[in-house]
């Protein structure tokens, strides 16, 4: 008797899961919100602050110039089971993608998010004319026993393209020329969304751009680090999805202003990064993150809209792991990437 509760139960969170989380409310103010949810566990452990990260593929999800400095062919895969247990989750969020650098300058990337909630159940509609009618009489009341399943799956295909320009800029007689980097980068993207028997279909466009500056150089004080400002929109032109119920729903434009600083140590080439980044999409939010890197190994922490973010890092021959320990709204979860070079 309790494993049936427990059934229904769980089944019926599903149900406003879905309701509330995947299809927006219902009236579409929500739409495309598992893109929210980010990629990559680096970011993800300093709290999604990557509005001006760089050192990873994974990144033009944030800030689509940060691919700009991406030196060798990449491929990056996640490993993202989303609510309950890490073993049986209710919702599944993977990414795979892969990065390469071209020839003369300039990087083009090819992406895929996949969000998907499996075995969705179907039941029939309740029997009598009031909840009391069918609390009173056995005969009324549901078994708990599914009349069928069906699935919810959400794909988004990216195709990015960054370059990074190099200027010179003139400080004054008491300083040599400034070397200053300037890399942008644009996502194309498609999603296509299935959800019982209903299909939906969309095209977007993200733009970012970034200012990275060395202040050793500015200041004349060599032992200064690396200072990078960026700022990134999504979905600059409120991506519409359109259904083929003949309902559109649209994602609105999110703003996200970062800036990073990276310091060297004097011991064992460590190096300590901070991360700061405001968010601006139905609400306004910051994040913030701190990386501490030494031999291979990274010892990150950060704070996300909902509490504190965790996690570490570990760089072997062609390999990065990383994995992140995130606070949601919903559920505390889990998250597992790797990185793979090419060369």
């Amino acid at each position: 008797m309790k494993q049936k509760f427990y059934n229904i139960f769980r089944n019926l969170y599903i149900i406003v899961f879905l309701a509330c989380f995947t299809n927006g409310y219902a009236d579409g103010k929500y739409a495309g919100a598992s893109m929210e949810l980010g990629v990559g566990a680096r970011p993800l452990a300093l709290g999604g602050a990557a509005g001006a990260m760089t050192g990873g593929a994974e990144l033009f999800h944030y800030n689509p110039s940060a691919l700009a400095y991406v030196e060798k062919p990449v491929i990056s895969l996640m490993y993202a089971p989303t609510f309950e247990s890490f073993s049986d989750p209710l919702a599944h969020y993977n990414y795979a993608g892969i990065a390469y650098p071209l020839p003369g300058g300039g990087t083009i990337a090819f992406n895929w998010t996949r969000f998907s909630v499996d075995d969705i159940p179907i039941y029939p509609d309740p029997k009598g004319a009031s909840f009391a009618e069918r609390n009173s009489n056995p005969e009324l009341q549901m078994d708990g026993e599914a009349l069928g399943y069906f699935e919810d799956v959400e794909d988004v295909y990216y195709i990015s393209f960054a370059k990074a320009l190099k200027k010179n800029i003139p400080v004054g007689w008491m300083y040599d020329e400034l070397p200053i980097e300037i890399p942008f980068g644009m996502n194309f993207k498609l999603v296509r969304q299935k959800l019982y028997q209903s299909k939906a279909s969309g095209m977007g466009i993200d733009i970012g751009a970034m200012i990275k500056v060395n202040f050793g150089t500015l200041f004349d004080k060599k032992y200064l680090g690396d200072f990078a400002v960026g700022l990134s929109s999504s979905d600059i032109t409120q991506t519409p999805i359109i259904w083929d119920t003949k309902t559109e729903d649209r994602i609105r434009r999110s703003v996200l202003l970062g800036l990073h600083y990276q310091q060297l140590l004097g011991f064992s080439n460590a190096q300590i990064k901070f991360y700061w980044s405001r968010y601006r999409k139905y609400d306004r939010n910051v994040f913030y993150g701190a990386e501490f890197l030494i031999k291979g190994l990274a010892v990150r922490v950060g704070k996300n809209a909902y509490g504190i973010t965790s996690g570490a890092g570990l760089y072997f021959w062609k390999f990065v792991v990383d994995y992140a320990f995130v606070t949601n709204q919903l559920d505390d979860v889990h998250r597992i990437s790797c990185s793979i070079n090419l060369r």
